[in-house]
């Protein structure tokens, strides 16, 4: 019987031990539960944030883009007008050229 009994006070020694490792192992997972917790809610966060920031500079690419193109339609446009004045002033050379020609092709013919 104090065998048996020995053996059972080694069992009974063996499960507080046990029992004790499983307590603290327990408080550490619980302490790392909430630092996870707390972290989980820091990416929460500030991926709130990121969001916000990345709709932002949505906003801002459009409003660049739309800027963009204005300029672009404002470029073609000068663009157009200087083709015209380039013309008008090839034209302009022309007519010039025609009128020295008559003015010196007279005083050549009347002298």
């Amino acid at each position: 019987m104090t065998d048996r009994l020995d053996r059972i006070e080694a069992i009974l020694e063996r499960t507080a031990q046990r029992s004790e490792a499983n307590t603290a192992a327990i408080e550490a997972n619980t302490a790392a539960i909430e630092a996870n917790a707390a972290a989980i809610e820091a990416d929460r966060a500030a991926l709130a944030q990121l969001r916000s920031t990345v709709n932002s500079l949505v906003q801002v690419v459009e409003i660049h883009q739309r800027n963009h193109e204005a300029t672009q339609r404002n470029f073609e446009g000068i663009v157009t007008e200087l083709r015209e004045i380039r013309t008008e002033i090839r034209g302009l050379r022309t007519e010039s050229q025609r009128i020295l020609e008559h003015l010196f092709g007279r005083q050549e013919n009347g002298e």
